[in-house]
């Protein structure tokens, strides 16, 4: 019995192994067929990885696609689900239609120098009401095009991504996640949770064959944006190609989005024009939760005034920490139709006749990054600003400061394996730099 008993554990140990090994081979193999296979795409990789939790990963990619002399470096492309069994049996379930209760797509240190555009393509598609709001009063420009994302400085794109779900069958509770931290510009946070997609889980075919979208309901959805350089940018940007110093073409930014609320005979219980001036501040932070109530269908919005539809979502918002009770929010819907954005920019004439940005230098447009020398002491008064804190070793590090305590800070800088929260004690540290708002 107990050599039955040994033989049994070795013969589980094998088996293990040789899976392991298996999908180790399996996996490389499926990558190197990948890569030759991509059409008008060059491409190498340094290794594949494996490991017991059932990580698979793609580590120091280089890609460069020669028609547009593009070249992109990433850290690490990884798909992990919620164990070993599940990325092994992976493919043969989702032959089988089956989706895995777990599963995440993680791309890490995404980098590509973007070449200047060969042409604009004016608002890059998305032209409406909204983004012209936004871009009120920037020089002569009614919208932004590729050129004026270059020229505010858009010249590199690097981001790192984690997208993905985790399923529980007995409760029917699917929630997904995706965060989103794009360096220079913004992070951005999502957590849904919904239930009702058990038979899309089980079966994925199950979609194509009678399935009612509006059996899924939303039980709660939080959303989280950070501003990391996005703001900045554009202000200056806007500001230079209005021949306006930067206070100056804030004011009458504000005043011409004054204009167009006052057009559409907005009113509120709150103030609009405040909570938009608060969002476009630099390194502003917003915070939107929904809990809607159960039953609630996105497809009875129109039946609901914005009061009622309020309290029908639970709907909170926070920006920068600070909590806006959004109650009652009213306008002329005939105005809004006829909105013209065209007269708002005509009554202010901002910018002169020549709107054309000067000759990009390669230095940052707008204001000069001087660091600033700022004491240890006073850290608590820059939390989310930009700084350089550098260490009694020597060693110097450049990110967000996020955290301050009597004891430590933690500032949120890259590395090249990603973006990283770094704590440092704050006796360790020996002199510390602020950059500019």
């Amino acid at each position: 019995m107990k050599k039955l008993f040994t033989l049994l554990i070795i013969g589980v140990l094998v088996a293990g192994a040789a899976s392991y090994f298996g999908m180790q081979w399996k996996v490389r193999k499926s990558v190197d067929d990948f890569f030759r296979s991509m059409p008008l795409v060059e491409g190498k990789y340094d290794n594949v990885s494996f490991d017991l939790r059932g990580n698979i990963a793609v580590n120091r990619i280089e890609l460069y696609v020669p028609m547009a002399d593009a070249s992109i470096s990433i850290g690490s492309v990884a798909l992990a689900t919620s164990g070993f069994m599940e990325t092994l049996n992976l493919e043969r379930n989702l032959k089988a239609g089956r989706l895995p209760d777990a599963l995440a797509l993680k791309i890490n240190s995404f980098s590509m120098i973007i070449a200047p555009p060969a042409f604009d393509s004016g608002g890059l598609g998305l032209d409406n009401w909204l983004t012209e709001l936004t871009t009120l009063g920037c020089g002569r420009f009614v919208t932004l095009g590729a050129q004026q994302y270059y020229d505010l400085g858009f010249k590199n794109l690097n981001f790192d991504l984690v997208a993905g779900y985790t399923f529980d069958l007995p409760s029917d509770e699917f929630v997904s996640t995706v965060d989103l931290y794009l360096d220079g510009v913004g992070h951005i946070q999502i957590d849904q949770t919904s239930i009702g997609l058990a038979p899309i889980m089980q079966n994925f075919n199950n979609a194509r064959y009678g399935f009612e979208p509006a059996s899924v309901t939303t039980t709660n959805l939080h959303l989280q944006y950070t501003d990391i350089g996005y703001n900045n940018k554009l202000g200056d940007y806007c500001a230079l190609a209005s021949g306006m110093a930067r206070p100056e073409w804030d004011d009458r930014h504000a005043q011409m989005v004054q204009a167009a609320l006052d057009q559409i005979e907005l009113s509120a219980d709150f103030d609009v024009l405040g909570l938009y001036q608060s969002l476009r501040a630099d390194r502003s932070r917003l915070d939107i939760n929904l809990r809607p109530l159960p039953g609630f269908s996105l497809g009875e919005l129109q039946y609901y005034n914005v009061a009622d539809l309020i309290d029908l979502i639970d709907l909170s918002v926070v920006v920068n920490d600070s909590p806006v009770v959004i109650g009652d929010i009213d306008w002329n819907q005939d105005r809004f139709k006829s909105l013209n954005l065209s007269a708002v920019r005509k009554a202010f004439r901002v910018g002169p006749e020549d709107s054309a940005v000067p000759e990009d230098t390669g230095k940052p447009v707008g204001q000069e990054r001087i660091l600033k020398d700022i004491p240890v002491n006073v850290l608590e008064q820059y939390v989310h600003r930009t700084v350089q804190l550098e260490r009694l070793d020597g060693q110097a590090f450049t990110g967000e400061l996020t955290v301050v305590t009597r004891d430590r800070v933690v500032i949120r800088t890259r590395f090249k394996t990603g973006f990283t929260d770094l704590p440092i004690t704050r006796n360790d540290i020996r002199a510390v730099k602020v950059y500019p708002e």
